[in-house]
């Protein structure tokens, strides 16, 4: 199988930083496409925002879209590969999952910033895994 298109999802964490480098790794290696893609939850923001307008949450997750996906191109570039960025909104694991099926290959970490599932793969990873036919290669972060 050809893995032409790659998409890798970030949020910001460690653990996306290095699904960055393995999948920018792979891509070079391939000659594959690279599109990082960053997911605004708006309920998920709402539920932990304490003293936040929500009035102000799409300004927010605007900035938070923009600054990951900004840091997550630079990374790219760093490593030799050249990206799109895209920024959708809605729940990350159905979202990645429907976008999942325009590319040959997902590239994710493990676990993402929330909590406990630090120490456990990552709910939304889990999700993209058994609801998508595209491959999805989950990265461990080095420890």
């Amino acid at each position: 199988m050809s893995y032409q298109k790659i998409l890798i999802p970030v949020d910001g964490s460690v653990y996306s930083d290095e699904a960055i480098v393995k999948g920018c790794e792979f891509a070079k290696a391939a000659g594959s496409s690279v599109t990082i893609l960053f997911v605004k939850d708006r309920a998920a923001y709402l539920q932990m925002a304490v003293n936040t307008d929500p009035d102000d949450v799409d300004g927010i997750l605007g900035e938070e879209s923009d600054r990951v996906l900004v840091k997550a191109a630079e990374m790219a570039e760093s490593l030799g590969v050249s990206c799109e960025t895209v920024s959708a909104e809605g729940n990350p694991g159905r979202t990645i999952a429907e976008l999942a099926e325009k590319f040959d290959l997902v590239v994710m970490g493990t676990a993402g910033r929330t909590g406990i599932r630090k120490m456990l793969m990552g709910s939304v990873t889990q999700y993209v895994i058994a609801n998508t036919e595209c491959p999805v290669m989950a990265v461990k972060i080095k420890e």
